[in-house]
């Protein structure tokens, strides 16, 4: 399927199946159903590796991560492998983009803020 066909449906990984590549282009984040996923994430030359279940999305940093300035000085990787079997759903960037722009002022102001601070971690330990 190609990306657009696959949005705001649902989405079956088998296990073994790569949900996101960082270094592919995609427009696609994904809340995850049922099953797990391993989720890698590189930052410079350092490496760690968490399990995402259900109730949880991957791939959504694209909403946030491809706003800061300088991206390619993060150094970033994020893959993600299921794990088993796995249902989620496909929804695109830009509409998680548009429900951040839509929420309430204090609720945009603490997500903002949250993000902040996160980039920031991950600026830090880029560069360690």
């Amino acid at each position: 399927k190609t990306q657009e066909s696959m949005m705001n449906e649902d989405v079956l990984f088998k296990a073994g199946d790569v949900v996101f590549d960082s270094e592919s282009s995609s427009d696609i984040a994904y809340f995850i159903m049922q099953g797990s996923i391993s989720l890698t994430l590189q930052l410079g030359i350092k490496e760690i590796t968490i399990q995402v279940g259900e109730n949880q999305f991957v791939g959504d940093a694209a909403a946030v991560v491809t706003q800061k300035n300088n991206i390619d000085k993060l150094h970033y990787h994020g893959r993600a492998i299921a794990l088993e079997d796995v249902r989620a759903v496909a929804i695109p960037i830009k509409d998680i983009k548009q429900e951040l722009e839509n929420c309430p002022p204090l609720l945009k102001a603490w997500i903002s803020s949250f993000i902040s601070r996160v980039l920031v971690v991950v600026d830090e330990l880029a560069n360690t």
